[in-house]
């Protein structure tokens, strides 16, 4: 037995979780192709309805209490636990299928649903116990993929068994339960980890649990913004997938079984959006992907619909929907877990689990009343979700608009500048007071792209008489400090230095008359600011900015663009002791 410590623990989770998103797939979809056959293609509408709304049942009654449990025992256990639980039902599953009972496979897949609503904050929460706090993002970026792989695969096998045994739902089950076997066998490789230490006791009034853990997701940065955001990839995949096969039904004139291979598309991007995002996330949660990805998932849904008659162009389409669905999810997934306090982690993506399967549930009711009440076409329900899928990315970017202001000021920074950097082991691992003199406006594009903490200015001048740098400072957020009133004397200037500083953004002082050490000094010694960074230890780094002459180019672009590509160097100094 000793190949099986070749693999890691997080290897052993990442395949059982593969293996239990294979069977949810699977066992939907052919549960999906069973109605249908039994009901009519008619009605595929009501049925992928149907089906989506009681899988999520358990999720939004379950998910409370499995955010609980995980917080109160070894989470290795409980995944244990629940795909033995999952083996057993994919037994009945075989019966239900034999008998081809509507109420049976219903039952059988609500009771699927149950034991993952359970297996959920388990899965999530166990990731930093078992992986170092710099390989969140990729691994969940790896999770994120073999999620999407599951569903690629588990579509794929729906579909083809159906076709292969022409239409034995019977056979094609058992291979649900083969799945469920070896999911047993993998979770037991994981290594234990100890309870987290809570002691909450469960309370039926799963309602008000939710309610308590975005309470206290609330009161963590931006943390309650990303539960709501990966809540709502989850809607946003849902519909999609509902949504896809009378999309191929009615507007590409395929069968139900041809149009559930369109879904494959989809879990590719989604797989290889995962993956990028994680590459991108480097050792960090790089929110900053989630604007921008909202932007390409919408523009992706209108086209959609504009291009609907082609599948030659459709199947295109639908993966860079995925791809950015995958930079979507995964920034958002990785903060959820990141950022969470350990004691209620298994909470708050219990939460953040009920929102996300909420949300699933209101894509079922969303299908309905498009397909139903307003008798609209599948495609201009995709229409209709790239316009809600708008107006969800402007919340968002308005929440993380000093991540993305971070992220861009990163690349164009790099574009404009060659830059190189002196000093990059003095950048603390925590919120900084930064010191520097400032040369020119765009020093605080170089500053913000000089690292991967968000930033905010303060600056020794008085407001700039351009309109348009007016309008950059003021979406900058840059605190203007009076000349009459040196910053260290500056009350209301130094809290609100301080609220940025206790909020995980790190801080720039912009000088402009005293040297760097005169204002290091100042501040180390002001009593002002002794009294409000009473308790409080913040390093603080000196900077200094220097431009070169860019060099003639021969090149047509260098002489179009002369100012492209002009050297800067940034030299970060060493820490002084810190405020106290």
């Amino acid at each position: 037995m000793s190949w099986i410590k070749r693999f890691s623990s997080f290897t052993y989770l990442n395949v059982t979780q593969f293996l239990g998103a294979l069977n949810d797939n699977l066992y939907k979809l052919l549960t999906i192709y069973l109605l249908i056959q039994l009901e009519g293609i008619e009605n595929s509408p009501r049925v992928l309805a149907m089906t989506g709304a009681i899988f999520v049942l358990p999720f939004l009654l379950f998910s409370a209490s499995s955010g609980t449990l995980a917080d109160r025992f070894s989470k290795r256990n409980i995944i244990v636990l629940t795909k033995v639980f999952e083996m057993i039902i994919m037994s009945l599953a075989v019966v239900a299928f034999a008998w081809q009972s509507i109420w049976g496979a219903y039952a059988i897949l609500f009771l699927l649903a149950t034991q993952s609503a359970v297996f959920g904050p388990s899965k999530y929460g166990i990731i930093p116990e078992l992986v170092g706090t710099e390989k969140i993002s990729h691994a969940n970026g790896l999770m994120t993929s073999f999620t999407f792989l599951a569903i690629i695969l588990g579509t794929f096998l729906a579909s083809f068994f159906v076709d292969i045994t022409s239409h034995n739902f019977v056979l094609s089950s058992l291979g649900c339960a083969l799945i469920a076997l070896v999911g047993i066998l993998t979770s037991l490789c994981i290594e234990y980890t100890p309870p987290s230490g809570s002691t909450k006791r469960f309370n039926i009034s799963f309602i008000w649990e939710i309610y308590q853990a975005l309470l206290i997701a609330a009161q963590e940065p931006s943390l309650l913004a990303a539960c709501c955001g990966s809540a709502y990839f989850l809607f946003l995949g849902a519909y999609v997938q509902l949504n896809i096969i009378p999309f191929a039904v009615e507007a590409l004139h395929l069968t139900d079984v041809q149009g559930g291979y369109l879904f494959l598309a989809v879990a590719f991007g989604i797989g290889c959006g995962s993956i990028l995002a994680g590459k991108i996330s480097g050792k960090l949660v790089e929110l900053a992907l989630v604007p921008l990805a909202g932007m390409g998932i919408a523009t992706g849904l209108y086209l959609l619909d504009m291009y609907s008659y082609s599948l030659t162009i459709v199947v295109p389409l639908i993966s860079l929907i995925g791809i950015f669905g995958g930079m979507f999810a995964v920034p958002l997934d990785s903060y959820v877990q990141l950022a969470s306090p350990h004691r209620y982690r298994g909470q708050i993506i219990a939460a953040t689990n009920f929102l996300s399967f909420f949300g699933v549930l209101l894509a079922s009711l969303l299908l309905l009343v498009i397909s139903e009440l307003l008798g609209l076409p599948a495609d201009k329900g995709f229409s209709l979700l790239g316009s809600i899928t708008l107006v969800i990315t402007a919340i968002l970017t308005f929440q993380f608009f000093d991540y993305l202001t971070r992220f861009l000021a990163m690349i164009l920074s790099r574009i404009y500048f060659a830059i190189t950097f002196e000093g990059e082991n003095n950048i603390p691992d925590m919120p900084t007071i930064y010191i520097c003199h400032q040369i020119a406006w765009n020093d605080t594009v170089l500053l913000l792209g000089s690292q991967r903490r968000r930033m905010r200015f303060f600056m020794e001048c008085g407001q700039p008489s351009r309109p348009w740098m007016r309008y950059l400072y003021k979406l900058l957020r840059v605190v203007f400090i009076p000349e009459v009133e040196p910053l260290e004397q500056n009350q209301s200037c130094l809290e609100a230095l301080r609220n940025t500083l206790s909020r995980g953004i790190s801080v720039c002082i912009f000088v402009k008359n005293a040297s760097l050490s005169q204002e290091i000094s100042a501040l180390r010694h002001s009593a002002y600011v002794c009294e409000v960074f009473e308790g409080t230890h913040y390093p603080i780094v000196p900077v200094t900015i220097t431009r070169g002459i860019k060099r003639p180019s021969k090149m047509f672009l260098g002489n179009l663009f002369p100012h492209i590509r002009s050297p800067a160097h940034i030299a970060f100094g060493a820490q002084t002791a810190p405020s106290s």
